[in-house]
């Protein structure tokens, strides 16, 4: 099967870690059909260099450093200010809930880093095309989620607005369960937001208790119902 469209796609790369980005760069530059015009190592650099250039489709890591929006906020605000831009999402954050949070905020893929690059390549082509990539596996999984990608679904979070939003919640509770629901774990909120690991589980605790519910499992659930009400 011949993979020449015209013009080549033109493609950014996000990833902050170097190993990973230089060896991408030499596997994505290799395909004849791709034009990597951009490698970045932080969303400050790629959210500039995408008012500045025209990019068919965004590579982007799911989980950066410090300081960082998270996958989901630069997803979300990717998809609000840059409509037509593809996103394929590679990621080591492969747990079926951050996919599927991905999709719904506005990804056209995710590949996970444990996947086979080649799969890489044909979730951009397929992407590029306006086709959702999913692995089998992770399509397996996801056979359940209620998850789409219509116009409606790609604006930013617009599914856990009813929830987070919940009156009774603290703002730093609100925080901590979009965290969660985006795939991270307590230890990995703590150390995003520079906390110690009591102090975001007594908040996630909390914002439990309030909601009524009493695992991760039940708040994936409960944002679920709200999203179909929305």
């Amino acid at each position: 099967m011949q993979w020449s469209p015209k013009p080549p796609i033109r493609i950014a790369l996000l990833d902050d870690h170097a190993l990973i980005r230089e060896a991408l760069s030499v596997r994505l530059s290799a395909e004849p059909d791709f034009n990597l015009q951009g490698v970045y190592s932080t969303s400050t650099q790629l959210l500039d260099a995408i008012r500045r250039e025209t990019f068919d489709l965004l590579v982007l890591d799911y989980q950066l450093g410090d300081g960082e929006l998270d996958g989901l906020r630069l997803i979300g605000l990717i998809r609000q200010r840059y409509p037509d831009l593809r996103i394929v999402i590679f990621s080591s954050a492969e747990r079926p809930a951050t996919v599927h949070m991905s999709i719904r905020t506005g990804a056209n893929g995710f590949v996970g880093k444990s996947q086979n690059t080649d799969d890489l390549i044909l979730a951009i082509r397929m992407a590029a095309r306006g086709r959702l990539y999913l692995s089998p596996n992770i399509a397996t999984e996801l056979e359940k989620q209620p998850f789409s990608q219509s116009a409606d679904d790609a604006s930013p979070n617009k599914g856990e607005q009813g929830l987070l939003n919940y009156s009774e919640l603290s703002p730093k509770e609100s925080e901590v369960l979009r965290c969660c629901l985006a795939g991270l774990t307590v230890n990995q909120i703590a150390q995003k937001f520079s906390r110690s690991k009591k102090t975001i589980s007594s908040q996630k605790q909390a914002a439990f208790r309030k909601l009524g519910i009493r695992t991760d499992a039940e708040l994936f659930k409960l944002e679920a119902e709200i999203s179909k009400t929305h």
